[in-house]
């Protein structure tokens, strides 16, 4: 093997063989020293780490807003009223009282301020706080009707726009005034914000967000409907409750659905939940068969015939017996068979009552523009100009496919004669 010398480093010189590099001792000091300032950098790095927060707020020193109103006053001014969760003190303080009487409860404030936009209205509303307003646990808003019918879109500008304010919080349009809402009794939540997020969870199956109304406010494919939440007056004791939609066509409210023209937009844009329909059979006395709901599917279909376009809707449901008035029994084929015909029958013609009232508002709340688009966006660009008047001629057909998948405990209706059962 064949020896070689390796260079002198600091004047020593070393032989080696192979592919081994030889360090002079100075150079495994400098080595060692980068080593030890390498790790002091990092240590003052986590201590740096573990000092506290410098932009950081107390929650003792916040107030947290959990729902938030907004409606334009006679002057044109708008109006903000929010409810502030109430600290420990302020629960077993002399304020209850006053709180009660201005809409909020034993847990919750509510405050009102007025400006001539929701930004002034805030600055101004802090003014009255000793606590800085905290919009990170805002889980609703309320609209009032004079609001949502002019002005709507500029002041959700604000909203948009705050970094606390998540856009998952649900709006509600209210009958009324704002003030009205926030000063109505509600029962076994604890704040509004629970109440109405509950209502929302209940009535629909998938309730709305902000994020979904900003997106489709202004859109030509498919109007915003919001909840609509009815106000009781003040000489009944009883309730706020969802009452139906509210329909937008651009930025302003156009009109109210409510009754059957709720529960067939439900139908129409897949927001069932756990909903009961109540049919009439032929052939009987009582008539009457109510059944829930389990499951239902909205397809919307566009076609092109004669140059003119149209729609079909078709609809496919599950429901499940929960009340039988008749004298038919449920394990009888041929009665369940009625049933779903009834039904079918019933769902029809809430729906078509519905199509038919919408077209005459002129607000696409089905999305059948949108229906269009994703199946031709070549021949939507050409409707979307004149799709106003298109919308309101077009032939919609319903089709309903109902099936009966439970018929409950019992397949004898109660108190049938002997005589009977056999039917």
């Amino acid at each position: 093997m064949v020896k070689r010398t390796v260079p002198v480093i600091s004047g020593e010189k070393r032989t080696g063989s192979g592919n081994h590099d030889w360090v002079s001792s100075e150079g495994r000091v400098l080595w060692k020293r980068s080593h030890r300032l390498l790790l002091l950098f990092v240590a003052v790095l986590a201590c740096m780490s573990v000092t506290g927060c410098w932009d950081r707020k107390e929650v003792n020193d916040l107030a947290i807003v959990t729902s938030a109103g907004l409606d334009r006053t006679e002057n044109g001014d708008i109006e903000l009223a929010v409810e502030i969760i109430a600290s420990e003190q302020e629960k077993r303080g002399n304020q209850t009282s006053a709180n009660l009487q201005q809409g909020g409860s034993s847990s919750t404030i509510v405050r009102f301020a007025t400006g001539e936009t929701m930004g002034d209205a805030v600055t101004k509303l802090q003014l009255m706080l000793p606590r800085t307003i905290y919009w990170g646990q805002l889980k609703v808003l309320v609209v009032g009707e004079r609001l949502s019918r002019h002005g709507f879109r500029e002041q959700l500008d604000y909203v948009v726009r705050d970094n606390e304010v998540r856009l998952r919080i649900l709006p509600f349009i209210c009958k009324g005034k704002v003030r009205d809402f926030f000063a109505s009794p509600f029962s076994l939540e604890q704040s509004k914000a629970d109440f109405l997020q509950g209502e929302a969870v209940r009535v629909f199956h998938k309730p709305l967000t902000l994020n979904a109304v900003i997106q489709n406010l202004g859109n030509v494919t498919e109007t915003v409907k919001v909840p609509y939440v009815n106000v009781p007056s003040k000489e009944k004791e009883s309730n706020p409750y969802i009452q139906g939609y509210a329909a937008f066509s651009s930025d302003r409210m156009t009109g109210v659905l409510t009754g059957d023209m709720f529960s067939g937009l439900k139908w129409m844009i897949n927001q069932i939940n756990r909903d009961i329909e109540t049919v009439k059979l032929k052939g009987t006395t009582p008539p009457h068969v109510s059944l829930a709901v389990i499951s239902a599917q909205t397809r919307l279909l566009p076609r092109l015939e004669g140059g003119k376009w149209h729609m079909d809707v078709r609809i496919k449901t599950d429901l499940g017996v929960i009340q039988n008035t008749t004298r038919f029994k449920t394990s009888n084929p041929k009665n369940v068979k009625e049933m779903e015909k009834a039904v079918e029958n019933h769902i029809r013609q809430k729906v078509e009552r519905t199509i038919r009232h919408v077209q005459r508002m002129g607000t696409d709340v089905f999305g059948f523009g949108e229906a269009i688009n994703r199946h031709s966006p070549e021949a939507w660009n050409k409707l979307q100009d004149h799709w106003k008047e298109e919308f309101a001629a077009m032939e919609v057909k319903v089709f309903i496919d109902a099936n009966i998948r439970r018929i409950g405990m019992n397949i004898v209706p109660v108190g049938l004669p002997q005589e009977e059962e056999g039917k």
